[in-house]
């Protein structure tokens, strides 16, 4: 979005919300519109007004960005939803085509079955529930991970990226 859209965006947050102190100066516009401008004007738009539909405090910008997020890349897959996938996959290949049963899993589901120990070793287990009970909880942890991290501009994802590849802020 541009600064004109964005003086309209933050007109009507301002509106929305008239008892707080929003965008009180010219530098707080400014830090919101660095920290929004990358966002269609549209899509932010829309993502304020179901933010103020459903909730009764004013938004941050990390609110409008989760909203935002979920708008371009749909609601999350409910952990069950991913698990009945696994099972659907053992059911169909079974413990001797561990490539084709991860093939059919999307990207969060077959890393948090890597992470349990692996397509075979989830088809072996002798105690599924403990294996569904540590799936629910890296994939819950994992997509925590994923959807925040969606929510980063990509050009701040970029200049990460760069300051961690040369090392430049290693902590010891």
């Amino acid at each position: 979005m541009d600064k004109r859209e964005f003086a309209q965006f933050a007109m009507a947050l301002k509106t929305y919300y008239p008892r707080e102190q929003l965008l009180p100066n010219e530098q707080a516009i400014t830090l919101w519109f660095n920290q929004l401008n990358d966002i269609d004007y549209k899509v932010a738009e829309l993502a304020l007004n179901k933010w103020v539909a459903t909730e009764k405090w004013t938004p941050t910008i990390a609110d409008i960005r989760a909203i935002v997020s979920t708008i371009v890349n749909g609601e999350p897959k409910q952990w069950a939803d991913a698990w009945g996938e696994v099972i659907k996959s053992m059911q169909i290949y079974g413990f001797y085509k561990p490539r084709e049963g991860m093939d059919v899993l999307d990207e969060l589901t077959r890393r948090t079955v890597k992470n349990l120990g692996g397509y075979c070793y989830v088809c072996r287990a002798e105690n599924i529930d403990v294996v569904r009970a540590n799936f629910r909880d890296t994939y819950i942890q994992a997509q925590k991970e994923e959807l925040k991290n969606r929510m980063i501009p990509k050009s701040m994802t970029a200049m990460i990226g760069k300051i961690t590849s040369k090392g430049i802020a290693k902590v010891e």
